[in-house]
């Protein structure tokens, strides 16, 4: 990613005050769902697509804090049809493994900072995953985090993107940029009048949102 003079954001005239990040394929290098099912299906011996059905309505209420772990794997059995052993399943997303914030993304962060932006956090996440990137400081970088596990909503849900506004006081929706892997989540935000980017890489995230913040 190409340097920035470390006072490139702060030269431009405000027309945004605040960006939203999500963490999982914006933050780090890859997205997790499909590495989730991938997991499941090697580990029962079935495809990926199979496992999401499996897995999928449980994840919807796992990630929504709304079951335990210990319920959401006795959901996965009752699809299954029969017992998962415990060694069978160790496929979450570890901070060691993939859930580290890319370099380039919290020097992003500080520029931001340094030039007088909020920076909040948006992200669908499971409640141990969380733990274990708070545990580790991988949640530092933002003023604030809107996880789905503790709000009880997640992306695409309305209500998860007002409480992350919320959490901006005095800025207006259209004055906060949203960044997402996923375009699905993009749809809610663009509807409540955020300014959105896509996400394919830090340097691609780096350059539309300089644009954005000259407009």
């Amino acid at each position: 990613m190409t340097a920035l003079p470390a006072n490139n954001f702060a030269t431009i005239v405000r027309m945004i005050k605040a960006v939203l990040f999500d963490y999982g394929g914006v933050m780090t290098a890859g997205g997790v769902g499909i590495e989730l099912t991938d997991r499941l299906g090697e580990a029962l011996g079935v495809t990926a697509q199979q496992a999401y059905t499996l897995i999928g309505p449980a994840w919807s209420k796992y990630s929504r804090g709304s079951i335990s772990e210990a319920q959401l794997w006795e959901m996965v059995e009752a699809a299954h049809g029969k017992p998962i052993q415990v060694s069978k399943r160790a496929i979450w997303n570890t901070w060691e493994e993939h859930m580290q914030p890319l370099p380039e993304m919290l020097a992003l962060t500080k520029k931001l900072h340094g030039a007088g932006y909020g920076v909040g956090l948006l992200s669908n996440v499971i409640p141990n995953t969380a733990a274990d990137i708070r545990e580790h400081g991988g949640y530092d970088a933002f003023d604030f985090l809107v996880l789905s596990c503790e709000a009880g909503y997640a992306k695409p849900d309305e209500e998860i993107y007002k409480l992350a506004l919320e959490k901006f006081p005095g800025i207006r929706p259209e004055e906060v940029v949203f960044i997402d892997d996923q375009e699905r989540f993009l749809i809610p935000a663009k509807e409540l009048g955020m300014q959105t980017i896509l996400a394919r890489s830090p340097a691609q995230i780096q350059e539309d949102l300089e644009k954005l913040l000259k407009s």
